[in-house]
């Protein structure tokens, strides 16, 4: 199974063991890159586009799959995307951003 059906799995999964985040998921553009070192969420014009490395991807159990796309997901839940300009270190923002997720 290539990662891209990985976590289309995972969004099924999501979808029916909690709806919450699978809609949100579903929503998505999703992309695979290894311009990225793991995961994100980035604003994609009029939509939000979550990027996996899949290098990273593949490195990790089925729960951590699970639990980090629940991660990103939780990025746009609380506004974090459009925050993001509000803060001129956007390093530390982001570190701050998981910090209030994790």
């Amino acid at each position: 199974m290539n990662v891209y059906d990985e976590v289309v799995k995972h969004l099924k999964k999501l979808m029916f063991d909690e709806p919450f985040y699978g809609l949100m998921l579903i929503g998505l553009n999703k992309e695979l890159s290894t311009q990225i070192e793991t995961a994100c969420v980035s604003l994609d014009k009029i939509n939000t586009k979550l990027m996996v490395n899949p290098e990273f991807w593949t490195t990790l159990d089925e729960q951590t799959k699970t639990g980090v796309l629940k991660h990103e997901l939780l990025h746009i839940a609380f506004f974090h995307l459009l925050n993001l300009d509000n803060f001129p270190d956007r390093k530390l923002y982001n570190v701050a951003a998981d910090l209030e997720i994790n």
